[in-house]
Parts: C-alpha cells; structure tokens; sequence
C-alpha cells in the first residue's frame, strides 16, 4: 500500500518521519542477510517568517542531540547542540575531519550579544564591545577567549579519547531571520561549520537543493531557504588583551571598522 500526499500544506504539518529502516532477512543455507535503508532527512522549506512553525521540528532534533543544516547569510552550515558530545562527534566525522582535537574548530552560533558574553570572556574589552556591537548581526565571526561556560567535550577518535577544553571559540550572530527565530526558539547557541558541496571540495554549498542532495542522508533535518551568498564570514581575531585586533580571513564582512584597530 503506498499513500501519496498532494497537498504541500497538509504534508509539511504531518509528523516528520523518524529513522526510515527496513529489515528483511534472506535465508541462504546457514547466512542470514539484512537489507538495510537509509534514513534521509525531511527538507523544510521556509520562504518567511509564515513558514517559521516548521522550525520546531527541527530546533526539537537538535534538543535530542540530532544534527541539521541550517541557511545563514553567507552560506549553510551544520548545526548541534553546544551540549552534545555526541552531535559535535558526528559533525567531524561527517566532514570527514580526522582528528577533532586538531581539525578546524566549530564556531558558535549565537542569538544575542548577552549570548556571546555568556560563553566568551572579550567582550570585558571596551573596544571588544563596540565593535561587535557594530558588526552584529552580521557576516562576521570574531574570535574571543571562551569562559567555562562552553562545555567540555569528551572526543572519540579512533582509540583513544581527549578531553577538549576550548580556550577561544569563533562567535556569529547571523543577519538571517531563520537563524535568530531557531536559536531564540532553542534558548542556548549551537556549534556550527560550514558545509561544503562535497566531503572533496572546499567550495561552499549555497543552496538547500544542493545539500539535500548530498548530505540528507548524514544529518536529522535540512532547512532549504534557497540560494546563499557563497562568500564565507569575514573572520576577526580579538584575543589579544592589549585591545589589538587582527584579520584572519576577508569575507563577505566589510573590514573598515576594524581598520583603526588592527595589529
């Protein structure tokens, strides 16, 4: 028996499918084969904020240590739950990064600047603050020293485990409606990296059709607000405590307010 459904409306409000798995076992002699499916991921296409309900599904995924593709003004990226261990050990190993102590670092995702100063110690920095406050929202990420309000994270590679205190983190507040109205619905920021076309490339995906294609299967939800910008975040390294700055990657950020300020 299968069921189509027509209508856009009543399939988007239908619960979202869990894990898709079908097991059928063959007998052949003394084997036994099981037929596995892959799950995919549901796409939910937001075009305003009327579409902004769909998001709950996702931001509950997330709750529960699930991982989703979300649009920000530069680019989408892979999102998880700053709690999780186990979410931030499936964004590497989706991206395939072979040591996580090592690889690139996550960035944090935030709502709001009391956000940032809850997981950063920067912002103390008269000159730190202004300048973020300027920025942000904004396709920018900024790097300031982490507090201890960033957790812990226990990291699995291979066979041994690393405890991984982060002593900096890169911080964005987004200029994407999408982005605020998920993290303001989740209460707490996510770890995020960007996701590429390819595990190969390091070109970045910037539409939801593009990524469903390719990364439905690795991840809990695709949020698909159409094309990005394919420029990445400009990225500003505010770590020193003498108040210097210094520019680590021109983006889609523009670098003028900085220019007063850098090394």
């Amino acid at each position: 028996l299968q069921i189509t459904i027509t209508s856009r409306a009543l399939r988007d409000r239908l619960p979202l499918p869990g894990p898709i798995i079908t097991t059928s076992p063959i007998f052949s002699g003394k084997r036994t084969v099981t037929n596995t499916r892959a799950k995919y991921a549901p796409v939910l296409e937001i075009e305003g904020e009327w579409d902004f309900w769909k998001l709950d599904s996702a931001v509950k995924a997330i709750k529960q240590g699930g991982i989703v593709v979300i649009p920000t003004d530069s680019c989408y990226t892979f999102v998880a739950d700053v709690n999780s261990r186990d979410a931030v050990q499936r964004i590497y190993t989706i991206k395939d990064m072979k040591d996580p102590v090592t690889a690139k670092p996550l960035s944090l995702l935030c709502h709001s600047i009391s956000q940032i100063s809850e997981y950063t110690l920067g912002l103390s920095s008269r000159v730190a603050f202004k300048i973020i406050k300027q920025s942000l929202p904004g396709p920018y990420t900024f790097i300031l020293p982490a507090s201890n309000k960033l957790p812990k994270i226990i990291i699995e590679h291979k066979e041994h485990k690393r405890g991984w205190r982060r002593k900096e983190i890169g911080v964005r507040i987004p200029k994407e409606p999408i982005v605020l109205e998920f993290l303001k619905l989740l209460d707490h920021p996510v770890l995020c990296s960007s996701v590429p076309v390819s595990r190969e490339s390091k070109i970045l995906a910037t539409e939801g059709a593009q990524v469903a294609d390719v990364w439905a299967h690795c991840v809990d939800f695709v949020i698909d607000a159409g094309e990005r910008n394919s420029n990445p975040s400009t990225v500003v390294d505010m770590t020193d405590d003498s108040g210097k700055i210094r520019l680590i990657r021109e983006g889609a950020g523009d670098v003028g307010i900085f220019r007063p300020y850098l090394e």
